[in-house]
């Protein structure tokens, strides 16, 4: 391996090719994430609203598997090599400037206006910049510490560890496996480890280290490590797998039955993200209606396996359910769910969900806790002041700080040719450089 990457040395057999069409623009994949992020706001404004909304990063992650994997496979096939430098320095320059600069927001905060706050700010902030968020402060962290839980200020941090992480692994696995044909048993164990991963949540295990152990330091974040859905990564990778071996224009049999298959996931995806909802289940039981209400997590001191919770399959069936779903956006671009997802508005959300995933909360904690609305605003109405406010709050930051750190991204490029998300078109790299 050099710095300028890795080239495919010549064997006695040829490296894995992916024959799937560039991926181009996907405009449904901006509009999950647009609905994706307004769900996150909604459900963090009110949290009765349904904490099974949870099941949106699990898409979330499929994508950004089945993307990752996707685009490393083109380099491959276009280039016969990744160029592993400027892999990981396209991932940095994505994704450190807005974060860690919410992070030093945080900070100044608290030194200016919440001093006592401070050093739990200061312990999120060690975690969050080394990412290992989802080790020190794990999901699940309130069922077994409810008080270190309290102390959070950026818990959102967790799912950006563990796509970080995932990306120290992806690329140099895809080379090694691409170079010696192992990209077919490459997906064939990431389906047989997320499938093991989602049987664990399913019996009641919530990680590979039980949870009657001292909960203190990284044992908690082992213990609680699938509750982090390592296992939904692991499905977009055997998605971008599937996809690089589906001929293009698709068989027949796949253009009729994958819209069908798709159209009913989809309903499946959103459906099971609105199960673990306290507020929908009040309003059933107020109108004589029956509601398939699944806890989200059992009571302090009670186990996972003394009842059905929500985490216990609702992760794995929003991820399952997805693949279908984003299998059928990138290939059958006509699909009425791809148009739907693709207007503007939603897709400028899209768009805009990493600065404001990023920094909702600190928006979140001025308005509620430092300008006192917390005592103004209602519980089940301040989503529509919260969330206009965040997205508003976030605009400097995401065209002043992202979009610059955007554009430096592309000096990084290993194409001639890149999507521009303004129009949905492959333009050359030195125009949108200028």
């Amino acid at each position: 391996m050099t710095s300028k990457g890795v080239t495919a040395s010549a064997g006695a057999r040829d490296p894995f090719v992916s024959v799937a069409p560039r991926l181009g623009f996907v405009g449904g994949f901006d509009g999950i994430r647009g609905i994706g992020i307004l769900m996150v706001l909604a459900n963090h404004a009110y949290s009765d609203l349904s904490p099974s909304f949870a099941g949106i990063i699990d898409v979330f992650f499929v994508m950004s598997a089945f993307l990752i994997t996707s685009l490393l496979l083109q380099e491959h096939r276009d280039r016969s090599t990744i160029n592993m430098r400027k892999f990981y320095a396209r991932r940095a320059v994505r994704l450190l400037p807005s974060a860690y600069l919410c992070i030093v927001a945080w900070i100044v905060f608290c030194l200016l206006f919440d001093r006592e706050r401070l050093v739990w700010v200061l312990q999120d902030a060690a975690a969050a910049v080394t990412y290992v968020y989802n080790l020190v402060f794990p999901v699940g962290l309130g069922y077994v510490a409810p008080r270190a839980a309290a102390e959070r200020s950026i818990d959102q941090f967790w799912s950006l560890a563990v796509e970080e992480q995932f990306y120290l692994f992806i690329a140099v696995t895809v080379l090694v496996c691409v170079r010696r044909r192992w990209m077919v048993q490459l997906a064939v164990v990431m389906c047989a480890l997320a499938t093991w991963i989602g049987f664990q949540r399913l019996t009641g295990h919530t990680g590979p280290w039980p949870l009657d152990e001292p909960q203190n330091g990284p044992w908690r974040g082992i213990s609680l490590l699938w509750l982090s859905r390592p296992d939904s990564l692991m499905w977009g990778v055997a998605l971008a797998v599937v996809n690089a071996k589906l001929p293009d224009p698709l068989p027949d049999a796949w253009r009729r039955w994958l819209p069908r298959v798709a159209g009913v996931s989809i309903f499946v995806m959103f459906g099971t993200m609105l199960l673990a909802s306290t507020y929908l289940s009040r309003q059933a039981a107020q109108y004589g209606l029956p509601y398939p209400y699944t806890p989200p997590f059992p009571a302090r001191g009670e186990s996972f396996t003394g009842g059905l919770y929500w985490p216990r399959f609702g992760h794995s069936l929003a991820a399952l359910a997805s693949v279908p779903v984003l299998l059928c956006m990138a290939r059958h671009k006509e699909w009425w769910a791809n148009r739907a997802l693709s207007w503007k508005p939603v897709r400028f959300m899209g768009r805009m969900s990493y600065t404001v995933y990023v920094w909702h909360t600190l928006v979140y904690f001025v308005l509620l806790e430092a300008l006192g609305l917390d005592a103004v605003l209602g519980e089940k109405t301040r989503v529509f002041v919260l969330a206009p406010v965040t997205v508003v709050a976030c605009l400097p930051v995401y065209y002043f700080v992202e979009q610059r750190a955007l554009r430096v991204k592309l000096k990084f490029a290993t194409e001639k040719e890149v999507l521009d998300l303004n129009t949905g078109k492959m333009v050359p790299v030195e125009e949108l450089q200028k």
